[in-house]
């Protein structure tokens, strides 16, 4: 069965079906339980589709409602999704993180009539809001949760309702009437410059993604992806969902960052997509453990990376080592390389995706010597997401420091102030209910401003240098990129996050969040061992530590960039304080103001 689709004929819900039929009782989804990894296969969840859609349509669910789906990634997330589809609905997601006031702006600007839940803490949430919701109709919870309320329902009981009672002409006809240009879903910005905006994405904008990415990336049927980013996020939706979908691969849905390493090793992924975080943290905790190693180790380790760095650029460009360096890289791929692999549960995969922020050159090709490939990816939510992604090497070659391969079908130029403007399949209808800040996203001949700063070379690989809003200008005048700064600082060890800030002020200082790890391990050496975060970051020999650190990586910028002063905090900035948004970027404008005494003391002269 042929199982190539074109964005302006088809929508998400043809390549399900199509896969359904091909597949049948093949595994489709994989999550974790108590007991072990649980396989769903394609008919399944066929099955659960249908009948939560006819229960849907049987309560009222009308063409075009919106309905809202406020859960971490599981299985059910998937089944909602087509089954709102099937009922000719659209969807709004929600970060399962969301507090009760975020969840209820999501859902009152939409009029969702139902909300997906996944467990209690998200239907308190909505319940404690249901007065501001008159829309809402009901509350479908995943979990196995019996709620004394009319208003909620438990996933399973609404499954089992709509299986006695199966609308499977109803849900016919309504798919049928869909069009690939409707409105599909609203996925929301993350939030970092105010209220988060409902981006509306119709069926040919995902499909127009994930088609390509599929041909891009060359997915395979039977490709096993871990799932990590939240499906809120448009990332994972378009590449990690559909496109896994439509090549007929076998999603396993992590329990989240807590258990990630564990979800690794058991189940060994082909493929997976993640934020340059991830890839951060595994590179730190790879030289954090070599560094406790004994010292011959120690100088093996050092050679294969060495090693590595030299083979990367031949692996980025699809060529053959020289035979020199090929018979080293055997011999390290014996002694270091393939162990390393295994270790982390990287044996089996065959290509990554970085996406959502760029990645720092040096961890990007530490992988590629790894015979790794790390694929960047940029794009943005109104993009769904797309505009540029690294695919096959032997197509074109990835390129290191930043750049990114074009993407078929996809525009980008660049405006004389230097932001990135783009335009395509992808881009969006528009936002919701905000007709005057839709206008102001695209220039007069229709191109979409990205907000971002960045650079085109003549082959169409971009380079993303920082965004525009979060330019520092310098009391000087001077322009300072600050997640420049901030991914090369946080590449360091003995660093887990940093704010760099600046705006209007004679020089550039900066928030330093220890990696307490790596500090506690050097502090016990240095007869620190007894004292706590909040006694480290206070201690002088720390901070003499620290001041040793930053000199160091300032060498790699102008005086300008530089950072002259720090604070160390004693806690993560976090997404439950507020500091982060749900793909873990910074809000520096919530940090500034919470931290405003610290940073004021540190342009103290």
């Amino acid at each position: 069965m042929s199982r190539e689709y074109d964005y302006n004929k088809h929508t998400v819900l043809d390549p399900f079906r199509d896969g359904v039929k091909q597949y049948g009782d093949r595994v489709m989804l994989m999550k974790r339980t108590d007991k072990g990894w649980v396989d769903l296969s394609w008919n399944q969840v066929a099955a659960q589709v249908e009948a939560l859609a006819s229960y849907m349509i049987d309560i009222g669910l009308q063409k075009g409602d919106i309905l809202s789906i406020y859960s971490q990634n599981r299985p059910e997330w998937v089944i909602a999704d087509y089954a709102t589809f099937s009922c000719g609905a659209v969807n709004a997601s929600i970060y399962p993180t969301n507090s009760a006031p975020e969840a209820a702006y999501i859902l009152d600007d939409t009029k969702s009539v139902i909300c997906f839940c996944e467990g209690k803490f998200q239907v308190d949430n909505v319940l404690a809001q249901r007065n501001n919701l008159p829309a809402l109709k009901k509350i479908i919870v995943f979990e196995d949760l019996d709620y004394k309320d009319e208003m909620v329902i438990k996933f399973t009981d609404a499954v089992k309702a709509g299986g006695m009672n199966l609308k499977k002409e109803e849900i016919a006809a309504r798919s049928a009437s869909i069009k690939p240009g409707d409105l599909m879903t609203l996925i929301y910005s993350s939030g970092t410059t105010g209220q988060p905006k409902g981006v509306m994405l119709s069926h040919s904008n995902l499909m127009f993604i994930s088609t390509t990415f599929k041909r891009v990336e060359m997915l395979r049927e039977g490709d096993l992806l871990l799932s990590l980013l939240p499906l809120s996020h448009s990332v994972e939706r378009s590449m990690s969902y559909y496109g896994v979908v439509l090549a007929g691969g076998i999603i396993a849905y992590s329990r989240g960052t807590e258990f990630f390493p564990e979800d690794l090793s058991e189940i060994r992924p082909t493929i997976g997509v993640f934020v340059p975080r991830v890839f951060e943290k595994m590179y730190n905790g790879i030289f954090a453990k070599v560094a406790t190693a004994p010292p011959g180790k120690q100088k093996i380790f050092a050679r294969a990376v060495a090693v590595g760095k030299e083979a990367a650029p031949y692996f980025m460009a699809n060529k053959k080592l020289p035979l020199g360096l090929s018979l080293k890289y055997k011999i390290f791929d014996k002694l270091v390389y393939a162990n390393l692999k295994k270790t982390m549960g990287f044996e089996r995969t065959r290509v990554f995706g970085s996406a959502g922020a760029p990645l720092l050159p040096e961890i990007h090709d530490f992988f590629w010597g790894l015979n790794m490939q790390i694929r960047k990816g940029y794009g943005l939510t109104e993009t769904s997401p797309v505009l540029n992604v690294d695919g096959d090497p032997t197509i074109m070659p990835i390129k290191s420091d930043g750049w990114i391969t074009p993407f078929p079908g996809a525009e980008v130029k660049i405006a004389e102030d230097g932001e990135i403007l783009a335009r395509g399949p992808g881009v969006m209808l528009g936002y919701l209910n905000k007709p005057e800040q839709t206008r102001e996203m695209f220039t007069e001949d229709g191109w979409l401003k990205t907000g971002d700063i960045g650079l085109l070379d003549s082959q169409g690989y971009v380079k993303i240098t920082d965004r525009k809003k979060d330019i520092i200008v310098t009391s000087g005048g001077k322009n300072v990129a600050p997640q420049v700064l901030e991914n090369t600082f946080a590449s360091h060890p003995f660093i887990e996050q940093i704010a760099v800030l600046g705006d209007g002020k004679k020089y550039i200082v900066a928030l330093i969040v220890p990696n307490f790890e790596t500090l506690k391990e050097w502090a016990a050496k240095e007869g620190l061992a007894e004292l706590n975060n909040q006694q480290l970051v206070a201690h002088d020999k720390v901070i003499k530590k620290y001041e040793q650190v930053i000199n160091e990586l300032n060498q790699h910028f102008g005086r300008v960039e530089q950072v002259k002063k720090f604070k160390l905090m004693p806690e993560e900035f976090t997404e439950e304080n507020g500091e982060l948004t749900p793909t873990l970027k910074l809000k520096r404008k919530v940090i500034t103001s919470k931290y405003q005494k610290d940073i004021d003391a540190l342009y103290v002269e």
